[in-house]
């Protein structure tokens, strides 16, 4: 039998409605209680509730250190991990672990729901099943077959790092436009082995990161010559159009000089949700080629923010950055 722990940190699929009438984060025992199919599962369930369930617009990387240590303590115990957490943040959590757990050889399935567990129509019973069959799934030789951070939604596993949340409003949240899905659930579990990551590192934690990440997004009529460019900036990735693409100006150029002056590395990641960075693609972006700037090629904007945060912290010179920032590690950019 497979020991799978429940990690519940919050989120809608836990909340109900407080005194003042607003959906607030409730107990774990409650959302168990509300899920009886749990009891169906040919597993054992490890429930672990983190000292203050919260919402996930409260996430902040402080508690992404949390939940790594409180899954590195349990890693020795279980055969995988589910991750309750609100959809919000949902991406950006799934990026931070995907990043700070090297050499996972068990599954970290996140999860959450549209509507709370409990009420009429919720997605959260199935969303939870189904993610606790994905965290067991073993082969042969009783290894996991999920060896990454995921997240589960709406009939899909998608990679953790690889995902966004496209709809609030809507069961099928997340999408993974730059990539596959992992699996899928119906009347049975199909999964895609050939796109499965697999690590060739040792296992490893490294809770470290640095926020000291800032982000400008390009938009028409964009007053470059009143933008400050701010001294704690470490990073700053700039959101640029379509495949790259920035306006040819003076001032935006005197912006990306006084950015790159204060030693700020500068990324290059696109408003667009799918396709990829491509440098130099028009002359109108000329200015991009004035600067040293690296290129996000196709990760997910989450994915590059919390990848800068991580790099940071690991206190890597700005040589070292550059080379490392594009280097797939944990399979959330393509080669």
């Amino acid at each position: 039998m497979r020991k799978i722990a429940l990690i519940y940190t919050g989120g809608t699929i836990g909340m109900r409605q407080n005194k003042h009438g607003k959906l607030a984060p409730m107990d774990f025992e409650s959302v168990a209680e509300k899920i009886p199919a749990l009891k169906l599962l040919p597993i054992e369930i490890v429930p672990v509730t983190l000292d203050r369930p919260i919402d996930s617009s409260e996430m902040v990387p402080a508690v992404w250190q949390e939940l790594a240590t409180v899954i590195d303590g349990l890693m020795d115990r279980v055969d995988g991990m589910v991750l309750l957490h609100g959809t919000d943040t949902m991406a950006y959590t799934a990026c931070a672990l995907s990043f700070m757990f090297k050499g996972l050889r068990k599954p970290i399935i996140m999860t959450g729901s549209q509507l709370p567990v409990g009420v009429l129509r919720t997605d959260a019973v199935e969303n939870i099943v189904s993610a606790f069959e994905f965290a067991a799934l073993a082969d042969e030789k009783g290894n996991a077959v999920i060896q990454e951070v995921a997240i589960y939604f709406e009939y899909e596993l998608l990679r953790g790092n690889r995902a966004y949340k496209r709809s609030s409003n809507e069961f099928n949240a997340f999408s993974s436009p730059n990539y596959p899905k992992l699996a899928s659930s119906g009347v049975s579990l199909s999964v895609n082995d050939d796109l499965l990551w697999r690590s060739n590192d040792s296992y490893s934690l490294d809770t470290r990161l640095d926020n000291a990440v800032g982000v400008v997004t390009l938009y028409p009529g964009l007053d470059f010559s009143g933008l400050p460019a701010l001294t704690n900036w470490k990073v700053l990735l700039l959101r640029t159009f379509g495949a790259g693409n920035a306006p040819k100006s003076v001032a935006f150029l005197e912006f990306l000089k006084r950015v790159e002056k204060n030693g700020t590395i500068i990324v290059n990641t696109s408003q667009c949700v799918s396709g990829a960075v491509l440098p130099g693609l028009y002359d109108s972006s000329s200015a991009l080629e004035e600067v040293k700037m690296l290129n996000a090629k196709d990760m997910t904007f989450e994915s590059a923010l919390v990848k800068s945060m991580i790099l940071l912290g690991q206190g890597l010179s700005e040589a070292e950055f550059h080379i490392k920032f594009p280097l797939s590690l944990s399979g959330e950019v393509s080669n």
